[in-house]
């Protein structure tokens, strides 16, 4: 359990460190995290459906300036882990990914504040014309500091996962339906927020066009995937070469 709670701490680590960002941007996202966290677990199936369960509330996910409603990059490979460790279903996990995430926005936010900290010094070694220490307070102390503020409780977490399932399991059951009632209510959430900006004339019928796939004609969710990409092809290809629309 400690080689998996360091693995996952390394996960969550990199998720917020924003060099792996520049690698790829689904670091931000619970579904990929989770992912990751699920296979470190060897529980790839069902942690893959904890984490696609954490990253619903966060579909419509967008931080604006300074705004952050929650740390998606913390709840999604610490809630996926701590929900197979403790043993949660996928509504539980929900709402523990999302009680995650509005706590770790103080993480967040230290986080910056304390970044902020080696700009200075790289300017400070920008101007002695030292650009092997600039590099280095671009790359190095940022890690350093995800590892504390995120990797550290991870691994913490992680390892007391039992001990939060049994404590979680011993709240009355008036309240592990609340729970249940929430992680059912938050998906509906994030597509709601999803929707929010997808909610232009053009769009919205073609969110129809899948609900009636998936609803009436009974296709799963890769069915009506692939259907909706066919579609855009074939508008891209239109609307980009409308001569070629009689070929």
């Amino acid at each position: 359990m400690v080689f998996k709670a360091i693995l996952v701490a390394l996960i969550a680590t990199c998720s917020t460190w924003w060099f792996s960002h520049t690698v790829t941007r689904t670091w931000l996202y619970p579904i990929w995290s989770g992912f990751l966290v699920a296979l470190v677990m060897g529980e790839p199936l069902r942690g893959m459906q904890i984490a696609a369960a954490i990253n619903l509330p966060y579909i419509g996910f967008i931080t604006a300036g300074g705004s952050m409603p929650g740390n998606a990059m913390f709840a999604g490979p610490v809630g996926t882990a701590l929900a197979l460790v403790a043993g949660l279903d996928y509504n539980t996990a929900s709402v523990v990914g999302v009680i995650l995430g509005s706590v770790a926005v103080f993480a967040w936010n230290a986080y910056m504040t304390i970044n902020a900290t080696w700009v200075h010094m790289a300017d400070k070694f920008l101007e002695e014309g030292d650009l092997t220490k600039v590099r280095l307070c671009n790359y190095v102390p940022s890690f350093f500091v995800s590892l504390i503020l995120n990797g550290l409780p991870a691994f913490l977490i992680v390892m007391n996962g039992e001990t939060f399932g049994n404590w979680l399991q011993s709240f009355p059951q008036w309240i592990m339906d609340g729970f249940a009632l929430a992680g059912g209510l938050l998906p509906a959430l994030g597509i709601g927020m999803l929707l929010n900006f997808l909610g232009k004339k053009k769009l919205i019928p073609f969110f129809f066009v899948g609900f009636a796939l998936s609803k009436f004609v009974g296709l799963t969710t890769m069915e009506v995937t692939l259907v909706g990409a066919l579609v855009a092809l074939i508008i891209y290809y239109f609307q980009n070469d409308p001569e070629k629309v009689g070929d």
